[in-house]
């Protein structure tokens, strides 16, 4: 039997999230149905880790075991010409055979995006909070989720979860300008007139980055939570790090919403892809 894993990339928009269920349509129970109708078995497939409904993935990886004998590149082109518009895979390869996209993995990279005004392009895959937030605050109580510590104040599956501890290798936030350009800039003249055509004003997409060794259930949808009410002013430096000591998540602010979150990496203690794009 031969190990192949899939780097896969998602819209989790409409799918009640990666891992199958019952009562909801999943990435994983699609792409297990159209590879079993393509190589002629049963398949099933392992992911890196559970993105919850409405969560995105550009870097979720996944493997499954079988007999084909297709080659990585042919599967994906295959793949791709049978998966929704909403889901795609960026490259396969052969693994050995004791590797595990779960239990492998030594990181995972997550980025959480905001934006302050209301945009159609984006909806689904940035958070709309209409406040004013200091980037500089909430770098400053960032900080303080950096190293290995107890992220149970996070979660709202506490009583599932065993070992609430992570180490969190890096935490930041950083602005984006939106494809449309900076305020007030002016926009280059494409219609061959003396007079540029000036840009309406955008706002700069906020985004946050973290990365650890694992993850708990809700936890950096809940850390995002209550950093916006850090950078609104509304929880100090000093109370987010009492938060975070605290084990309590009663004390944490509300979850931020799922669209927001996107599952950018999983890296292993080896080299797998070599055709992503």
């Amino acid at each position: 039997m031969r190990n192949i894993a899939l780097l896969i990339e998602y819209d989790g928009t409409a799918y009640g999230g990666w891992q199958r269920q019952k009562n909801s349509n999943t990435v994983q129970e699609v792409i297990e149905k159209i590879l079993s109708r393509l190589l002629q078995e049963e398949v099933k497939i392992t992911g890196s880790g559970r993105t919850d409904a409405g969560v995105h993935a550009r870097g979720q990886v996944a493997n499954f075991k079988t007999g084909c004998s297709w080659e990585p590149g042919k599967l994906v082109y295959a793949l791709n010409g049978n998966l929704p518009e909403d889901i795609a895979v960026r490259d396969a390869a052969e693994v050995p055979h004791d590797f595990d996209s779960r239990f492998s993995a030594i990181a995972r990279h997550y980025s959480y995006k905001i934006i302050s005004r209301k945009s159609p392009l984006i909806r689904t895959s940035a958070a709309f909070f209409p406040h004013e937030l200091s980037v500089g605050k909430m770098n400053e109580a960032a900080t303080a989720l950096v190293g290995k510590k107890s992220f149970k104040a996070f979660t709202s599956h506490a009583a599932e979860i065993e070992k609430f501890v992570c180490d969190v290798f890096r935490a930041e936030w950083r602005e984006e300008e939106p494809a449309s350009g900076r305020d007030g800039e002016p926009e280059i003249n494409s219609g061959g007139g003396s007079s540029p055509v000036p840009r309406f004003p955008v706002s700069p997409i906020l985004s946050f980055s973290i990365e650890a060794n694992r993850f708990l259930h809700g936890m950096v949808r809940a850390i995002v939570g209550t950093m916006v009410d850090v950078g609104r002013g509304k929880i100090s430096d000093e109370d987010f790090r009492r938060i975070v000591g605290s084990e309590d998540r009663t004390r944490a602010s509300m979850s931020a919403p799922a669209k927001g979150l996107c599952l950018e990496e999983v890296r292993y203690g080896i080299e797998i892809w070599k055709r992503v794009g």
